[in-house]
């Protein structure tokens, strides 16, 4: 997989253009590294990480500055309390049920500091009517597809998923990825209280 398949679409820029000093930056569900990408000329210290194999391995073939973690994000994080400045988890959430989305959120407030950032996309129900055919509801918003199970949510679903969460901002918008047009919800948080270890 080469670089130039990669689709960054600039959503991280507007954040990262305001935050100064070398932050910790933890990349959930890197990916083929569409983010990573940016990530990698912040000059932060990024540790991408990834259920896949294949996909840690490109990471650190393609970036030899940003460190890399193989585990599941079911499973707790192997990071220490409180050791990360900025969490993000660009459009890797909405493949879990809510309730196991929700064990994820409980350790991202774990590892994130008091102050820390936590930047999370997620595909909006929008893009789910406007790109992809009907299929069994599993759930509300919960569907099987071709590429596994996959979660689509409405505003009301995203505050109530991040109700434990100092909401700054909540804005959906059309973007493309993965050379097609979506529609997702970009929340940025800051945590409420720490999660105990």
């Amino acid at each position: 997989m080469s670089n130039s398949q990669l689709s960054y679409d600039g959503w991280l820029d507007k954040h990262f253009s305001i935050i100064t000093g070398r932050k910790s930056v933890l990349e959930l569900g890197c990916g083929r590294g569409d983010d990573t990408s940016f990530l990698a000329e912040t000059g932060h210290i990024v540790v991408s990480c990834d259920v896949d194999d294949r996909a840690v391995e490109h990471i650190k073939n393609s970036y030899p500055g940003v460190f890399t973690c193989k585990f599941d994000m079911r499973d707790r994080f192997p990071f220490a309390v409180s050791s990360a400045d900025i969490i993000i988890a660009s459009l890797c959430l909405h493949f879990f049920t809510q309730d196991v989305t929700r064990g994820i959120l409980s350790e991202i407030g774990r590892v994130l500091k008091r102050d820390g950032l936590f930047l999370c996309r997620l595909n909006s129900d929008k893009g789910f009517k406007q790109g992809m055919g009907p299929e069994p509801e599993l759930a509300p918003g919960l569907y099987m597809t071709g590429g596994g199970m996959k979660q689509f949510y409405n505003e009301e679903m995203v505050r109530a998923l991040f109700s434990g969460w100092n909401i700054i901002s909540v804005d959906e918008y059309e973007t493309v990825k993965f050379s097609k047009q979506n529609v997702v919800f970009e929340i940025v948080m800051k945590p409420l209280s720490k999660a105990s270890g």
